[in-house]
């Protein structure tokens, strides 16, 4: 046995079982020192030098905070610092994998000691382990993002709401009217919602958007649906989403018996154009004017969208300019 190997089972105090005690820590599915008060290591398991590539010799001291993030050290160091004050040493950082695998070749680590005492109180030894938290780390971060994500569109939903609101107070004739618009716009909102959490990474196809306006309207098919493939971020989504419903809003209210909707991208921009006719006979109460006002400085305020409406006769048509985020 090293001379290491045997300080560390008699500081451990199992010199008689040292063949046994030495078997588990060298099995055991983390990586094990001991290191004297200062924090300088004296000893490394065989799991520390197979995992960081650094030989026992390279451990001591305080070589082995060469397998530690570059970012992570100085925290790694006050970790250390406090550790006789609070009695303990816990500490989560980054340390190296040699040979380095695919990707980044750090992984997070828990790192935590205890100390021996002498007669005196005082730390003569530690003892100590670092245990692959890399996995849950990743997890934690993951909930992290969901959690932003779901304030963010908390957040979002009711800055929407409130923009509604204020937009049909502005337009409505009767409470009645206010009641039943922001009902109408709250069930679309709700269908954009499903739409995003469906698939919140990938984000949601423009199409899809298109179609499950209309037939929440009850109408068919476009005439014309046509465009190559876009998802949108759920963002611009929730937005886009709220305009095309007031594009199908107003077809029903006129009467419109032919809808197109068709889409070019630019390196910059979603260029989305939307085409209807009105039936024969279809009455003009100005509801179509309405409709523009608001869709125009809807997308305006919350999308930097340049929306173009132009009529003619039965015919109308809105080309929306919408930039892509980048």
């Amino acid at each position: 046995m090293s001379p290491e190997t045997d300080r560390f089972e008699a500081d451990a105090g199992r010199g008689g079982e040292g063949p046994d005690f030495r078997g588990m820590v060298e099995t055991i599915p983390h990586l094990v020192w001991q290191s004297n008060p200062l924090g300088d290591w004296v000893w490394a398991s065989p799991q520390w030098a197979a995992f960081t590539g650094q030989s026992p010799s390279c451990s001591r001291g305080n070589g082995w905070l060469d397998a530690v993030h570059p970012e992570d050290r100085e925290r790694t160091r006050d970790a250390w610092r406090a550790a006789s004050r609070q009695g303990h040493l816990a500490v989560e950082h980054r340390l190296c994998r040699r040979p380095a695998e695919a990707g980044d070749p750090y992984l997070w680590f828990s790192t935590q000691a205890t100390p021996r005492r002498g007669d005196d109180g005082r730390p003569t030894t530690w003892f100590g382990t670092s245990t692959d938290i890399h996995a849950l780390t990743l997890m934690r971060r993951g909930q992290d993002r969901l959690i932003h994500e779901l304030q963010r569109q908390g957040r979002n939903n009711l800055a929407v709401i409130h923009g509604i609101v204020r937009r049909i107070a502005d337009n409505a004739a009767t409470a009645e009217d206010v009641v039943a618009h922001i009902g109408d716009r709250l069930a679309a909102m709700a269908r954009i919602q499903a739409e995003v959490s469906r698939e919140p990474l990938a984000g949601v196809a423009l199409d899809v958007l298109i179609r499950d306006e209309l037939s929440a309207h009850a109408l068919p098919d476009p005439t014309e649906l046509a465009g190559p493939p876009v998802r949108l971020p759920p963002e611009t989504a929730e937005k886009l989403g709220l305009a095309l419903h007031e594009l199908v809003l107003g077809a029903v209210l006129d009467g419109d018996d032919r809808i197109a909707a068709t889409w070019t991208v630019t390196p910059a921009d979603l260029v989305l154009t939307w085409r209807t006719r009105a039936r024969s006979g279809a009455p003009a109460d100005g509801a179509r004017t309405m409709s523009a006002e608001m869709l125009q400085r809807m997308l305006a305020y919350d999308l930097h969208a340049v929306t173009t409406v132009t009529e003619a006769g039965r015919e109308r048509q809105v080309v929306i300019v919408l930039p892509l985020p980048r």
